[in-house]
């Protein structure tokens, strides 16, 4: 599908969309419609309009009006309104179309979403990973069920980034939520160990010692080392901490990333991983296996 062939909507259309838009539309993609309950209503000087107009984007009155034409239809509501806005919308869907959503959801939303649609449209389930106002339309995404691989092959050609990665609606959100659980934790233990450092007045020696560490060894790497070596060494790595703990408790500094960390180690411990693991695996799968095992083991 060319640039010219391409029929793009907009459910939703926010400052992510109009980024989106905006990129696309100077691309080369010449119809772009969206629909926005505030867009619906908007003359020339309201918000919505001026964005649309500088992002190549024909505004219209109702989602059958969008739904008419766009082939591709990409979904960026907030989170809370994603079922309603595409309960709205399904009567008039094609099974042609693709319906991709790609608001900000849970997994579970996503698999509604996906159950709603049925066959009136080929559904996907999209999440972006990166601040679309900064990087626009190179912001990765991925996409997960059936009918991704084709949203990717669609797209791909007018500059968007995105990678499959799961076959079932709800395995790309699930992805982005899993992926927050290590940049929020990174940003929580890194707040902890600064605010450590500095109360020992050595912040720039220790936010330079990490960022050495860090760039001297690819992270597929560290990733290796330290999923499989704490496998290996969770006993040693837990008396470790236990000094770190008396060192910020000696301090009056936060604590509660060091405590979750010696209670991820005990686990370890009491699933018996040093004894699974004399030593370190080549990858992390077996060490990821035995600690799901062990945990299902003991449910």
């Amino acid at each position: 599908m060319n640039s010219v062939s391409l029929r793009l909507g907009f459910l939703g259309f926010g400052e992510a969309a109009a980024h989106f838009a905006r990129d696309l539309s100077q691309a080369g993609v010449s119809s772009i419609a969206g629909y926005s309950r505030s867009g619906a209503k908007a003359k020339p000087g309201d918000p919505a309009y001026d964005r649309a107009q500088a992002a190549g984007v024909t505004l219209v009155k109702t989602v059958g009006a969008l739904a008419e034409r766009s082939d591709v239809i990409l979904a960026l509501t907030p989170g809370k309104a994603a079922l309603p806005a595409l309960k709205k919308i399904r009567k008039y869907l094609r099974p042609d179309q693709l319906y991709v959503d790609a608001s900000s959801n849970s997994a579970k939303v996503m698999e509604q979403a996906a159950a709603i649609v049925g066959s009136a449209a080929k559904f996907v389930d999209a999440a972006v990973l990166a601040p679309v106002d900064l990087m626009g339309l190179k912001s990765p995404l991925v996409a997960s069920g059936p009918h991704a691989a084709e949203f990717r092959d669609r797209m791909t050609p007018h500059g968007m980034v995105i990678r499959v990665v799961g076959s079932a609606p709800g395995d790309a959100s699930a992805m982005k939520l899993i992926r927050s659980v290590f940049t929020k934790g990174l940003a929580a233990i890194l707040i902890e160990s600064m605010e450590a450092a500095r109360r020992r007045n050595v912040l720039d020696e220790m936010a330079g010692d990490i960022a050495d560490t860090f760039n001297e060894i690819p992270f597929e790497r560290v990733i290796r080392r330290y999923v499989s070596g704490t496998a290996v060494h969770c006993e040693r790595r837990l008396d470790e901490t236990k000094k770190c703990l008396e060192l910020l408790h000696e301090m009056g500094s936060a604590d509660r990333t060091t405590r979750a960390t010696i209670a991820t180690l005990r686990d370890l411990i009491r699933m018996e991983m040093p004894a699974k693991f004399p030593k370190e695996p080549a990858d992390i799968h077996p060490v990821i296996d035995a600690i799901i095992a062990a945990r299902d083991k003991a449910a």
